[in-house]
């Protein structure tokens, strides 16, 4: 990924960071979107406050990505802007564009579910705007879908970036129910070739110098796991203890 010279340095010390929470808060939004599809498709009630709560996640990572990247001003001419930021390439344009259609459409279902809020249950202007909630939510369903397989991209072209490498593996369950059979695969492209056990050994030395010893050795451990004889694993544990 590029690192342009005239971007301002706070952004390249807070790049890595940003990175890791645009994702997390993208899974977590995904994460609580199913929730409420699927009691919206049981019958039960979808709280106004619950899908606030939802567009507020989207909003925190358009506003990370505009702190980031330089916004497009003409799409015909591949204009942008003239500032001190990143300049963002096509999968990371292709992640923000996602962000704001789903931002968007989160906010027309908020707006659907606010009416609903005031008209009673039997009456021909809830049952449209019931019609058309469902319609939305069938929208922000596929722009996830969408939206996960940009991000596998994504986490590809920030594979040297250690705090997602730590947030995809503290949060297994979480990977795995996003990503499917490929989570592995993704976690592998940031050893660059070498295996699994490297892979957790590197995470035990970032723990180690954030001075993380219970998580570093956990990392160790699970090194050990999957490399019974891996060196690095073995003497740093031993270090720790």
């Amino acid at each position: 990924m590029s690192r342009q010279k005239d971007v301002k340095p706070y952004l390249h010390r807070v790049k890595n960071w940003k990175v890791r929470n645009m994702v997390m808060l993208y899974l977590q939004a995904r994460d609580l979107f199913r929730k409420y599809n699927h009691l919206f498709r049981r019958g039960k009630f979808i709280s106004f406050g619950g899908m606030r709560e939802l567009c507020d996640m989207l909003y925190q990572i358009k506003e990370d990505h505009h702190l980031l990247y330089k916004r497009l001003l003409d799409p015909k001419k591949n204009k942008f802007e003239k500032s001190k930021k990143f300049l963002p390439d096509d999968i990371e344009m292709d992640f923000m564009n996602n962000v704001g259609l789903l931002f968007h459409k989160v906010m027309v279902a908020r707006e659907l579910k606010y009416l609903m809020e005031h008209y009673v249950e039997e009456s021909d202007s809830y049952q449209k705007n019931s019609d058309n909630l469902r319609n939305q939510l069938d929208i922000i369903a596929t722009l996830f879908d969408d939206g996960v397989e940009i991000l596998r991209l994504f986490v590809a072209r920030n594979h040297d970036n250690i705090l997602l490498l730590t947030l995809l593996i503290e949060n297994a369950d979480m990977t795995s129910r996003h990503f499917g059979g490929s989570a592995v695969q993704m976690i592998e492209q940031f050893g660059d070739g070498k295996g699994l056990a490297d892979i957790y050994c590197s995470v035990g030395d970032y723990y180690t110098d954030c001075g993380r010893k219970d998580a570093a050795k956990r990392m160790f451990k699970t090194a050990l796991k999957k490399n019974s004889n891996h060196v690095i694993a073995k003497r740093q544990l031993t270090a720790l203890s």
